[in-house]
């Protein structure tokens, strides 16, 4: 069972542009020569392209061998263990702090969850892009994995 991501190509190629303002900018100082330089910029440019298409092209989430995996940006996943749940709940109407941006604050969801042999921990669901549009995450997994209630905050 896998939930698809909803991003497209096109924000695909435009998250691996990203990375080119920095190394324009450094090669513009390091005066290497046009050659050299743009030889360096499509090489970073390919590096760039294949690591966004990687992880762009992932799965929000997926479900394999009893193990839910959950995807929160381009670098975490969290798994969960079905056989080891003793209880899940989504919860909506959560707050985060945005980092380097005063008291700005932004919507979040949360999964609480209680494993067997483990205490009660709070697993915050930041992309709401891709798991929060209409509650994916949480209709993904009432329906593939564990009977999650759903509390609205």
């Amino acid at each position: 069972m896998v939930l698809t991501r909803s991003r497209n190509y096109f924000q695909i190629f435009f998250a691996s542009l990203s990375p080119m303002v920095v190394v324009v900018i450094v090669l513009a100082e390091l005066n290497l020569g046009i050659n050299l330089s743009l030889s360096i910029l499509l090489v970073s440019y390919l590096i760039s392209f294949i690591f966004w298409f990687k992880n762009g092209t992932k799965p929000a989430a997926w479900i394999k061998y009893d193990e839910l995996h959950i995807r929160d940006g381009a670098f975490e996943t969290d798994v969960i263990n079905k056989n080891l749940v003793e209880y899940m709940r989504y919860e909506t109407g959560h707050k985060r702090a945005v980092a380097r941006r005063g008291n700005e604050q932004i919507d979040m969801h949360i999964m609480v969850i209680k494993m067997k042999g483990f205490d009660k921990w709070t697993l915050p669901i930041k992309d709401l892009v891709e798991h929060g549009a209409n509650l994916r995450l949480y209709k993904f997994i009432k329906e593939n994995f564990y009977n999650i209630t759903l509390v609205k905050k």
